[in-house]
């Protein structure tokens, strides 16, 4: 081969090279959360396990209690370091979970909200994912914790609820995750999550792992859902279902379609 022909065979070599290797990483990337703190790794405890009050908001960095001393947060590495309010679980994701509660009827209810990367953008779809679990029943020091529920939503103030985009089902024996694709008008900079009451006496739910990422699929928004109610369950091919784990569709009579990933 001679040289001129040689030297267009390396430059051919290495044009293949990068367009090989920018392929490779237009696959590999993975998109970025945009909760600053979605798996609470980011705080300055020294215990196993603390309240994690609105008295006290830099213990967890980016995120915000607003309801009062209803949230503790736990390091799954010490089980036994304070039992009365661990009662076992294990983080999701890292080493740092939440436990989200309340106690008779509706006077305290446990509620938070993440600060995001940047504002929300009327041109792009997001998708929000979570896990959450019930706690071991029954509980050290109470008899009558009930596994519960968490609703989320996106707001513009740290301190407000805000729009509601997804409520889950009430938290199984192991983690779970939900997850919604939606799309917003207004510009929302924060995450907000609040415990749901499922019995009338004290109530408790364990959650982990919260993600916040732009998606190219297309918006099921789940707004207004109170009045909803569910027409059919549906796997991967569009067939009806009537098994209870695996990847499923909700179809509900307001167009609203959830689909949850179910291991049991």
């Amino acid at each position: 081969m001679r040289s001129g022909e040689n030297i267009n065979y390396l430059w051919k070599m290495k044009e293949l090279i990068l367009i090989t290797l920018l392929f490779c990483s237009a696959f590999n990337s993975k998109a970025q959360n945009l909760i600053l703190n979605g798996s609470f790794e980011q705080n300055n405890l020294n215990y196993c396990a603390d309240y994690f009050n609105s008295m006290s908001t830099s213990t967890v960095t980016s995120v915000t209690n607003y309801s009062g001393s209803f949230t503790y947060i736990h390091r799954d590495s010490c089980l036994n370091c304070n039992p009365q309010v661990y009662w076992g679980g294990g983080a999701q994701k890292g080493d740092w979970f939440i436990e989200m509660e309340g106690d008779y009827g509706n006077n305290g209810i446990s509620k938070i909200s993440f600060d995001l990367d940047s504002p929300l953008s009327n041109e792009t779809n997001y998708r929000i994912s979570f896990f959450i679990k019930m706690p071991p029943t029954p509980a050290p020091c109470q008899d009558t914790i009930k596994n519960n529920y968490i609703k989320v939503g996106i707001s513009n103030s740290a301190t407000s609820f805000g729009t509601h985009l997804i409520t889950s089902p009430l938290g199984g024996s192991i983690w779970q995750e939900y997850s919604l694709v939606f799309n917003t008008q207004n510009a929302e900079e924060y995450l907000t999550v609040e415990a749901g009451v499922g019995d009338t006496n004290h109530w408790v739910i364990f959650a982990d792992n919260f993600v916040l990422e732009e998606t190219t699929a297309s918006a099921v928004n789940e707004f207004n859902s109170n009045n909803r109610q569910l027409l059919k369950i549906v796997d991967i091919l569009g067939k009806e279902s009537k098994s209870k784990k695996g990847l499923l569709f909700y179809i509900y009579s307001d167009g609203t379609v959830e689909k949850k990933i179910i291991v049991q």
